[in-house]
């Protein structure tokens, strides 16, 4: 689908600071995030809703959050630049549901605990910011090496 921006870097026509992919799925930062380290999970082929994927691709998705918390956690005893102690895993199926994107997506955030009403007002403000997208990539690209180094083999 042409104006889909995740079909656009699944076909590497738009950049992204990707972590992992294979042929069913990408993983990669989420460029205006609501916590350091906030991933998507997105699967290469288009659709829109949970119910438009079969269970083994959900599955493959949920087994992809799971080296994705893994990668998380080990760069963060690494480097002590991020502060996990647990995450949300958020599917939003449906623009109802508040999915921006029309294409399947997962969030992984980590979260450090304390922190909800900065969550919810980043949640709700994070795609107003496009100024310095430019610097933004570049810190997501470094993070992405990071966690690609220490994400773990199915």
């Amino acid at each position: 689908m042409s104006e889909c921006i995740f079909c656009a870097i699944a076909a590497r026509q738009s950049p992204a600071s990707v972590i992992y992919e294979d042929e069913r799925a990408m993983v990669l930062l989420d460029l205006f995030p609501v916590r350091e380290g906030h991933v998507l999970i997105i699967p290469r082929k288009h659709g829109q809703f949970v119910g438009d994927f079969d269970d083994d691709l959900l599955g493959h998705m949920m087994s992809l959050a799971r080296r994705t918390i893994v990668a998380q956690k080990a760069v963060a005893e690494k480097t002590g630049n991020l502060v996990i102690r647990g995450h949300n895993l958020i599917i939003n199926d449906g623009k109802a549901a508040n999915q921006h994107v029309p294409h399947l997506h997962l969030h992984v955030i980590p979260r450090q605990g304390g922190d909800s009403v900065a969550l919810a007002f980043t949640w709700a403000t994070r795609m107003m910011n496009y100024f310095g997208v430019a610097a933004r990539r570049e810190r997501l690209d470094r993070l992405a090496g990071l966690l690609h180094e220490h994400f773990p083999p199915a």
